[in-house]
């Protein structure tokens, strides 16, 4: 079984790079917004100027939720990190950010009022869900990785 922190020598093609670049400007964002939300709460909220019900609802996600979140967000932003620097965990981390996003995917569209807080950016979970899974699929085949 090949290790999962190894480096391959396989370069990266044009569209890995445009990809990972793309997706790393993404991931980023969602770590200061992440970061501004656990750190500055309700302030922050308010600052991007969100309804009270749209504050109530992100402040008051169950811990499960939170913890959902903390691995989507994390796990897309070192994914990508380690995709553009070859790195096979790639792999690992892209299967926990997706796991991660199902979970907060199924709180927020199953068991909460998430697509009416949510807005009209309420597909962008279900989108970035079908982007994080195409990247599994993606570094597989790039780490040439047999399951």
């Amino acid at each position: 079984m090949a290790s999962f922190t190894n480096k391959t020598h396989k370069p990266l093609k044009w569209h890995g790079w445009v990809i990972g670049i793309i997706l790393f400007v993404y991931s980023s964002f969602s770590v200061y917004d992440y970061l501004m939300s656990i750190l500055l709460k309700k302030a922050y909220y308010v600052e991007s100027g969100m309804t009270e019900f749209q504050i109530q609802y992100f402040t008051n996600f169950p811990v499960w939720v939170i913890i959902a979140w903390t691995i989507s967000v994390w796990g897309l932003f070192l994914a990508t990190i380690a995709l553009l620097l070859r790195i096979r965990i790639a792999f690992i981390l892209f299967i926990f950010s997706l796991i991660g996003t199902l979970a907060y995917v199924l709180y927020a569209f199953a068991l909460s009022e998430g697509r009416e807080a949510m807005g009209v950016i309420w597909p962008a979970p279900i989108i970035i869900t079908i982007i994080i899974a195409a990247m599994v699929f993606y570094c597989k085949k790039f780490f040439d990785i047999k399951t």
